[in-house]
């Protein structure tokens, strides 16, 4: 079994087995000869640049969803830390990201994480976490409690909604639940790791198929889940020179891809093949959140599936930030056709008149709605740890103290139940 963040002794059980599932980038990845290729310190300084590029070709067989073909990358465990070494006997930390998490779950001999490929179909990905579940259920004789961060969290509640009796409780923090534009940023330009451009460039993350997943799937402006408490809809893209004017982009239709230059598109013409990539990730990103959402199309609209027995779904729980406002739309520049990050002269610039809780980089709004069946109570915990001075979206895992006590309460409620 591929459990992580484990060490060779243990004196601790838990009176439940724990799974921990990671978020976007969460996890560490090895190629074929066992060596990190995501992510070390060289990577960062630009000394080392792995190819971490997924091939663009896809395997069709009747009746199942495209599978993409492999490369010799794998996952491993969470990422800790990164630590940069200096003349061989001394280590720098130049990031924490489940360090103190996982220092502190390495106790218990019945914790567990599932580190995944961040970088593939979030459908094979569900399938791969159910079937993990399944083995430590049979290992335990009793269904684990599943802790998710970030990402994490949609992997973790599509997993739920196909087969809740794999879980006995699970926690969501910080779930972008709410996907909005997904990872449109991202998939357009790059990400910068430390001083790398090039690691994560844009014509590597245009080949995971994860970036293509997270968007909301409910139809330009409809997602019940991103409306305030007043009804009105929030996230929507609105013009950098007419803040009244909305630019109506769908996150799921190939050909506005291609009007709006999203995701490959921004440098001008691709290949044939990369355009039957774009559509085969298009397509399995919507199948996702279809089961992220537990949802099926009937008469041109959504329903959602029936679930038998709802008092029998297992108890759900999300820890939230909310100390950070920000403007509740984004900035669409029409001119040169890409986003335009908010910045403290726009905001004084155009006086946005609305602004939304976040945790630093997930709205309230959408960590605190996970799209279970309706019926279903979810319990929720604001994170001690989040605000100016505090911590971020990143940082809400290391408040551990709460995270006990979540789990705790969440046995308390099912033993209740029983």
């Amino acid at each position: 079994m591929n459990a992580a963040c484990t060490q060779q002794t243990r004196k601790i059980s838990l009176s439940v087995p724990v799974v921990f599932v990671p978020s976007f980038l969460g996890s560490v990845l090895v190629d074929d000869s066992d060596k990190e290729v995501y992510v070390t310190a060289s990577i960062g300084l630009a000394l080392d640049t792995p190819n971490i590029k997924l091939p663009i070709t896809w395997n069709c067989r009747d009746g199942k969803l495209p599978t993409q073909e492999k490369d010799d990358i794998r996952p491993k465990s969470p990422l800790k830390s990164v630590k940069f070494e200096f003349c061989g006997c001394t280590s720098i930390p130049i990031l924490h990201q489940y360090s103190t998490f996982c220092n502190h779950f390495e106790q218990y001999d019945n914790f567990h994480s599932f580190g995944y490929d961040w970088r593939r179909d979030l459908n094979e990905t569900t399938d791969l976490l159910l079937d993990y579940l399944e083995r430590i259920k049979v290992r335990y004789g009793v269904a684990a409690q599943v802790i998710s961060h970030s990402m994490g969290c949609l992997i973790a509640v599509a997993a739920y909604n196909t087969e809740p009796s794999l879980f006995h409780s699970t926690l969501f923090c910080g779930g972008m639940f709410a996907g909005g534009f997904g990872f449109y940023p991202t998939n357009t330009e790059g990400m910068m790791v430390g001083l790398n451009k090039k690691y994560l460039g844009p014509d590597v993350v245009h080949t995971f198929p994860s970036m293509y997943a997270a968007a909301s799937p409910m139809g330009v402006g409809k997602d019940p889940i991103l409306r305030n408490c007043e009804g009105r809809q929030l996230w929507q893209f609105a013009d950098l020179r007419d803040m009244q004017k909305n630019v109506d982009i769908d996150m799921w239709k190939y050909d506005d891809w291609k009007k709006f230059r999203i995701g490959p598109f921004f440098s001008g013409e691709i290949s044939p093949a990369m355009e039957e990539h774009v559509k085969t990730c298009l397509r399995l990103g919507y199948e996702f959140q279809l089961k992220m959402r537990n949802l099926e199309v009937k008469d041109n609209g959504y329903v959602e599936k029936g679930v038998k027995y709802i008092d029998l779904c297992p108890p759900v729980a999300v820890l939230v930030g909310d100390q950070y406002l920000k403007p509740d739309s984004f900035l669409w520049d029409t001119e040169e056709s890409k986003i335009v990050e908010w910045t403290p002269a726009l905001i004084k610039k155009l006086n946005p008149s609305h602004f939304a809780k976040t945790d630093g980089t997930v709205s309230y709004i959408s960590a605190s709605q996970p799209p279970i069946p309706n019926g279903v109570k979810v319990k929720e915990y604001l994170a001690r740890n989040n605000g100016p001075g505090l911590g971020t979206h990143r940082d809400i895992m290391n408040d551990i103290e709460t995270v006990e006590l979540i789990l705790n309460e969440l046995k308390e409620t099912l033993c209740v139940r029983l």
